[in-house]
């Protein structure tokens, strides 16, 4: 048991403290973006369908009077298990009397932010898995592949609005998206003024971020994995809602709970999330594998 003491806890012990400060992780970002169904009470799973696409090819010219032949409508049920995602912290009682620091009131938060971090890790876990690419490893990161990401998911007739989720290296590195919209380059012997590419490049020199960019809304994540098979690659990924769903337990997403563990004279704190994922429709994302080193 992992018991959050005096020795762990000494940032606040016998002291009068400021605010305090945790250290938290850029959450939230996936919950809005993909398609979210609760599970029905008594249920752990929840089904999303996956319809096949009906092309002009399934229309046939025919007479007045005659015959059309029946075309199946096809679907495909996607299935997301719901399953715990836990994470505990035990104080004790010491800790709690001897503490500038709000601990209680803090744990909760502290905790949920945890959570709701691996909700977002388990959802763009899935990028990685869209079988369509731009980029790839090696590659740095350029506009077309952004064009190309949204050339493959109109041809798939994914329906709007487009998502571009990068790393933050993939965002604000030097072969990111950020340095794409700008030139600095030295000429000669005189340097030039920095250029920009329109009203993108002065968004991004004001602002340090471009929140749409050649029809995709953009966020970041440092869930990314900005290493990938350790070769300095980051997994970045396009794409539309229904590309990506999320089943959410009966009783909610997120719980907190607090229990008092009298034999240990200890508080235990514990932040459970109810859910689980899946792939609904691949065709409508595009995994975006960039060189970041």
């Amino acid at each position: 048991m992992a018991l959050t003491n005096t020795s762990t806890a000494a940032g606040g012990l016998g002291r009068t403290i400021g605010d305090a400060v945790i250290a938290f992780n850029h959450v939230n970002v996936m919950f809005p973006l993909v398609t979210v169904q609760q599970a029905a009470q008594g249920s752990n799973h929840v089904n999303f369908s996956d319809w096949t696409k009906l092309t002009s090819g399934n229309v046939t010219a025919a007479t007045q009077a005659t015959t059309t032949t029946a075309v199946a409508i096809t679907t495909a049920a996607r299935t997301a298990t719901i399953s715990e995602h836990v994470i505990a912290s035990t104080v004790s009682d010491l800790v709690l009397m001897g503490s500038g620091d709000d601990i209680k009131g803090q744990a909760g938060t502290a905790l949920g932010n945890a959570v709701a971090a691996k909700l977002d890790d388990d959802l763009i876990e899935l990028g990685k898995a869209f079988s369509q690419t731009e980029c790839g490893a090696g590659t740095a990161l350029a506009l077309s592949h952004i064009f190309g990401s949204m050339r493959q998911m109109k041809s798939a007739g994914a329906p709007m609005p487009y998502n571009l989720v990068l790393s933050p290296k993939q965002v604000w590195g030097a072969k990111g998206l950020i340095s794409l919209l700008h030139d600095d380059a030295v000429t000669g012997s005189n340097a030039k003024p920095m250029s920009l590419m329109g009203s993108k490049g002065d968004e991004a020199f004001q602002v340090g971020f471009v929140g749409s960019i050649a029809g995709f809304n953009v966020y970041w994540s440092d869930q990314i994995d900005e290493d990938v098979s350790s070769g300095g690659d980051a997994a970045g990924f396009a794409f539309s809602q229904g590309a990506i769903g999320l089943g959410v337990g009966a009783e909610g997403l997120f719980r907190v709970r607090e229990e008092r563990d009298e034999m240990l004279r200890a508080v235990n704190y514990v932040c459970t999330g109810f859910w689980g994922e899946i792939e609904i429709k691949d065709a409508y994302g595009v995994y975006v594998l960039s060189d970041v080193s």
